[in-house]
């Protein structure tokens, strides 16, 4: 009688493994999509009035109590998974409702916990899901986190300047080797400054110091778009180079063959 065992191939097992990061990413991404769907049919455009308005905020926060704080860090974690509510008005709001430090230390940590998710999800359902948010294209263009040596010291530096891809890196990050505990301590501090000055204009537009909050938000906001159209300028440069390289390449590689 013949042995009808299955074999354990190993070809075989990561296609059960791909297999079911397909199936995986499916359902997260249904997920996702039915809870953006509940929050929208549920309040509509008074999603953006609320988190878009400090004075919203602080009103829909209060029906909460004493666990307006907690709200307020799941909020900032979902809105780091899914952004479909503006950063830069939460994080003022937070200045205005916590101050500068509470609002630093809450956006802090609702981030935190929005960048584990991701990274959770990135690392149980693969590129699957991550595909679903992100071109192809897009990740196999940050060659940099292939490089051992410089790769913190990059993320830092990205993840400090206004206006570069943070919310892309997070979630190939996932897809990587990188040590997520040095990766979110990194990248946690490296957010801190963007962060601080949000939370700063809040508390100065409390304190009715107007002339003060519009200094930092519109430094704020030149840095954010020179840094952006810096860093995308580089990115085109350097991508430019890297085709260059390769055509040179493999034109000597044919005249090696010849």
């Amino acid at each position: 009688m013949k042995n009808t065992k299955i074999s354990d191939n190993p070809s075989d097992y990561k296609k059960k493994v791909r297999r079911f990061q397909q199936i995986g990413a499916i359902c997260a991404c249904l997920i996702m999509a039915g809870i953006f769907l509940y929050f929208y049919i549920k309040y509509g455009k008074q999603l953006y009035e609320i988190f878009g308005n400090a004075e919203s905020l602080k009103v829909f926060l209060a029906q909460f109590h004493g666990f307006d704080k907690w709200v307020f860090v799941a909020i900032r974690a979902f809105q780091t998974v899914i952004k479909i509510i503006p950063a830069e008005p939460l994080e003022i709001g937070s200045g205005v409702l916590y101050g500068t430090w509470g609002g630093l230390l809450l956006c802090m940590l609702g981030t935190m916990i929005g960048s584990f998710v991701i990274i959770a999800l990135t690392r149980a359902f693969g590129k699957p899901l991550v595909s679903a948010f992100i071109p192809i294209e897009k990740i196999e263009a940050l060659p940099f986190l292939k490089d051992e040596k410089r790769v913190y010291l990059s993320l830092f530096f990205i993840y400090l300047i206004p206006g570069t891809p943070k919310d892309v890196l997070t979630y190939v990050a996932g897809l990587t080797g990188l040590d997520m505990r040095k990766f979110l301590l990194i990248t946690g501090i490296a957010r801190i400054p963007s962060i601080i000055t949000s939370t700063w204009c809040g508390q100065e537009i409390i304190n009715k110091n107007y002339t003060l909050a519009i200094i930092i938000f519109a430094t704020t906001g030149i840095l954010s778009v020179a840094c952006s159209l810096i860093y995308n300028r580089y990115s085109v440069a350097k991508e430019k180079k890297e085709k260059n390289l390769a055509a040179q390449n493999n034109k000597q590689e044919e005249i090696d063959d010849k």
